[in-house]
């Protein structure tokens, strides 16, 4: 088949998905309602599915051109002081070569930049008021009133998707929420002491994690254990600043230290699980439909997955109906599975009150130990879904 498709949100799944289906035939247009490409996110391991989609797309070169300063993993203690080194080597031959970081706004424009060369249409600032199914399509109007018709809808606009709310219902009958809140920031280093090592420094309840991204600049991540549900206040920054008040290390200080007006990403870490992915013409995405969250670590790596296989059964069958069935069939085990794992990983993720240190130093340290890696790699997704398959 072929046609008109409308995506709905320029991510990463969505980003994906338009080039997968120009490359096949079809007529993709991409909305994004933030008015340019993100500048907001945090640091990421790519590997695995996501490396796999990125091969076969042909961008593996200029994602392995971005560079970083980043040569160890450090566990560091309320002084600063390594109690575990990582090199960034040992994970590289643990994963055969197939792995770098990336910030996920990096892997957006890397994306967006191909689209463009590939004359994609991506409308940014562009948001979705309505959707009506029609005899053949699905007619959709924009926030402005301007109204199109297309032959199918995706939705790739991640865990708040409003064609998920549009189609499937409210999100909350959908949402899992795992008790953590995540918080990424970019923030001038002004000393702090990161050389080339990403730092990870973690306390009951709380942990934060700093990356040089050169000799001025870091980006900070923060995962913090709270049991306030979709917390969405004006006051995120101010929030966020009390759940690290009287933080050790430099934690506390480097969130003075942001703007308010600043990109500031935040969200609770709450997974999307539903039964169905589609329905009529309409079909979900990424995490729009399967939000693992940042605990499983590879949010990103099945969104591009989820994207390619779409395409394929799109391109394969005649009706979007068999496409729409096929593409859940084959994806949702596994998306079903890192969410399980994910769920049951969530405690740990960060140390609780009944935490004993030398306890959860001990596992660390086997966790990372170039033995230990493989495994730890295999549970995170070492291997391609696609491998077999497509």
């Amino acid at each position: 088949m072929g046609g008109t498709v409308l995506i709905s949100g320029g991510g990463i799944a969505g980003l994906t998905l338009a080039i997968e289906l120009h490359n096949n035939g079809f007529d993709p247009v991409v909305i994004e309602r933030e008015p340019a490409l993100r500048r907001e996110g945090y640091m990421m391991d790519f590997f695995g599915s996501g490396w796999d989609v990125a091969e076969r797309m042909g961008l593996l070169e200029r994602l392995r051109a971005i560079r970083y300063p980043i040569d160890v993993l450090q566990f560091v203690d309320d002084h600063g002081a390594a109690w575990l080194d990582v090199p960034i080597g040992r994970l590289r031959h643990a994963l055969r070569g197939k792995y770098i970081y990336l910030r996920r706004q990096d892997l957006e424009r890397v994306l967006a930049e191909r689209a463009s060369e590939l004359g994609i249409e991506i409308r940014y600032g562009t948001s979705l008021h309505s959707l009506a199914g029609q005899s053949n399509g699905v007619r959709a109007t924009f926030v402005g009133g301007r109204s199109e018709d297309f032959d199918l809808v995706i939705g790739a606009d991640g865990v708040h998707s409003r064609v998920r709310s549009l189609v499937f219902g409210p999100e909350k009958q959908f949402a899992r929420f795992l008790g953590l809140y995540v918080a990424g920031l970019h923030v001038p280093q002004d000393g702090y002491p990161l050389g080339h090592a990403c730092k990870l420094f973690e306390e009951t309840d709380r942990a934060a994690f700093l990356y040089p991204l050169d000799d001025k600049t870091m980006d900070a991540t923060y995962i913090f254990r709270h049991d306030q549900r979709n917390y969405a206040g004006a006051r995120t920054l101010t929030f966020l600043r009390a759940q690290y008040r009287g933080g050790g290390w430099i934690s506390e200080n480097v969130l003075r230290q942001h703007q308010p007006g600043e990109p500031l990403y935040f969200d609770s870490a709450t997974q999307i699980v539903m039964p169905e992915w589609h329905r009529g013409r309409v079909a979900l995405i990424g995490d729009a439909c399967g939000c693992l969250t940042l605990l499983a670590g590879q949010g990103s790596h099945m969104a591009m997955a989820g994207a390619y296989v779409l395409a394929r059964e799109l391109k394969r069958h005649s009706d979007h109906a068999d496409a729409f069935r096929a593409y859940q069939a084959f994806l949702k085990p596994h998306v079903d599975k890192r969410q399980r794992d994910a769920a049951r990983f969530s405690g740990y993720f960060v140390p609780s009150p009944g935490s004993i240190r030398w306890l959860r130093h001990l596992t660390m340290r086997l966790l990372f130990s170039a033995a230990g890696l493989r495994t730890l790699m295999g549970f995170v997704g070492s291997r391609s879904v696609l491998t077999g398959h497509y």
